[in-house]
């Protein structure tokens, strides 16, 4: 049975997206981008696109500063580089536990297979 989250449309890639699997993802550009967060509240994140995804990822200082780790801190330098994306959870501002995306903080090894192109979603009509 999937998981309620999945049955809600989204144009950002979510925890619930990952299926509680490690993913290995080229990063293909990245782009400063509004987010709207709890409550309504916008905020400027910098937004990952990945090669051969379709949902892009907001991300904040916990996955730029593992990414800067591995790549440096100028954004130009991620083009072509591959992070490992995994599920975990994290305490919203209300407190509590919900679940997020964040990076291995190591580069995936040259074995490390990409995620594959992601099939069209089915669309039916209601």
């Amino acid at each position: 049975m999937a998981h309620w989250r999945e049955m809600i449309d989204s144009d950002w890639l979510r925890f619930v997206d990952l299926q509680g699997k490690d993913v290995t993802v080229e990063i293909e550009k990245v782009v400063r981008g509004e987010v709207t967060g709890e409550g309504g509240v916008k905020s400027k994140k910098p937004v990952l696109y990945f090669k051969n995804k379709k949902k892009p990822l907001a991300i904040g200082a916990t996955i730029g500063k593992t990414i800067e780790s591995m790549y440096g801190a100028d954004t130009s330098g991620w083009l072509g580089k591959r992070i490992t994306l995994f599920t975990s959870t994290t305490k919203s501002k209300a407190g509590e536990t919900v679940g997020c995306i964040r990076v291995r903080p190591k580069a995936p090894s040259a074995s490390t297979q990409t995620a594959p192109q992601e099939p069209a979603p089915e669309r039916t009509e209601e």
